[in-house]
C-alpha cells in the first residue's frame, strides 16, 4: 500500500468512528498505530506537532517494531519519519528529505550554495569573455 491507500483508508475509518459518535482521543487510540505519525496528521487534519502533543497526552505509544526512521539528508541523522512533513508533489504525497527540525538550515544553505554557484559561473563567463579577448586581440596583431 502506498502513502495515498493509507490516508484514504484511515480517512474511511475516521468517518465511520465520528459518526458513532467516537471523541477525538478514543479516535486516536484506536488509529494510532496503523501508520506513521504524518498519515495520522494528515488524515485528522492537525499538524504534526499537535499529534504528538495529543500523543503525549493521552499517553499513546507506537510499536517499535512499527516504528519506521529515515535519514535527515541534512545533519545524517536517523529519526522516526513521523519528523518529516508530507508533501504533494504531482498530486501524490511523499515525505520531505529533510526534517522539520533542520529544514530552515538547510534551505539557508541550499539558498547560500545556490547563490555561491551562480556568482562562481558569472565569474567563470567573464574569465571565458576576457581570454577569447586576448586571443582575438593576439590574433588581430598577427595579421598586422
Amino acid at each position: 500500500m502506498d502513502v495515498q491507500e493509507d490516508i484514504q483508508s484511515i480517512k474511511r475509518y475516521v468517518v465511520q468512528l465520528k459518526d458513532q459518535g467516537k471523541t477525538e482521543s478514543e479516535i486516536l487510540e484506536v488509529i494510532y498505530k496503523w501508520g506513521t505519525q504524518a498519515i495520522i496528521a494528515e488524515v485528522l487534519n492537525i499538524d504534526i506537532r499537535r499529534l504528538k502533543y495529543l500523543s503525549k497526552k493521552y499517553g499513546l505509544r507506537k510499536n517499535d517494531s512499527a516504528r519506521i526512521t529515515r535519514r535527515c539528508i541534512h545533519y545524517g541523522e536517523e529519526q522516526s519519519i513521523s519528523n518529516f512533513d508530507i508533501i504533494y508533489e504531482n498530486g501524490k504525497p511523499r515525505n520531505k528529505r529533510v526534517c522539520y527540525v533542520c529544514q530552515r538550515d538547510y534551505y539557508r544553505t541550499k539558498y547560500i550554495h545556490r547563490v555561491i554557484v551562480g556568482n562562481w559561473k558569472k565569474e567563470q563567463i567573464k574569465r571565458e569573455i576576457h581570454m577569447k579577448e586576448y586571443e582575438l586581440e593576439i590574433l588581430k596583431e598577427l595579421l598586422k
